[in-house]
């Protein structure tokens, strides 16, 4: 069965955000996130995330699909939900860059979080997929953001536990990995 493994990488692409800007600090213990500000992460992207995969399949669902009829509804329920969990989020993605970007104002950070998520998002999936990631998305519906952005984060943590350093894109804490 595919369809289980295509979740799981479509679930680890979310991190693609954070890792053009992290590849070379893989190795790096300062620079790996824990598991409450993967969550969070995960959490707060989830709007760009339904946004970005809608605009990929919008071409390839059927008009009474999911994706197109309620995903830009979900995605406005989970901004709302998400918006709380920017805090966490943004050390996250300054503890993966390296770099404090409170300079840029929140506005910036947010917009550029936001639209990195989103292309990362619409250039992973293939057109040939995407009656799958609207049957995922409208199985996932129902649960409230935070509880989508811990289990996206729980499947992340679980598919890198076996990756060799530099495998993953991006370095979760050792302590992260199992610990909640």
């Amino acid at each position: 069965m595919r369809t289980i493994p295509s979740l799981l990488s479509l679930l680890a692409t979310l991190a693609s955000p954070a890792a053009a800007a992290t590849m070379a600090k893989q190795n790096d213990p300062a620079s790996c996130i824990t598991r409450p500000q993967l969550e969070a992460l995960m959490t707060y992207a989830l709007p760009s995330v339904l946004e970005g995969m809608g605009n990929r399949c919008s071409g390839t669902l059927a008009p009474n699909a999911f994706l197109r009829q309620s995903g830009p509804a979900l995605a406005e329920r989970y901004r709302a939900e998400s918006e709380r969990h920017w805090p966490v989020a943004r050390t996250a993605m300054t503890s993966l860059m390296g770099q404090d970007m409170t300079g840029l104002g929140d506005t910036t950070e947010k917009a550029m979080m936001t639209s990195i998520v989103g292309v990362a998002i619409a250039e992973t999936i293939k057109p040939k997929d995407c009656g799958d990631v609207n049957e995922a998305v409208e199985l996932l519906s129902p649960l409230p953001a935070e509880n989508l952005g811990r289990l996206t984060a729980m499947l992340m943590i679980l598919g890198s536990k076996d990756s060799a350093p530099g495998e993953s894109p991006f370095a979760i804490c050792p302590a992260a990995k199992g610990d909640r």
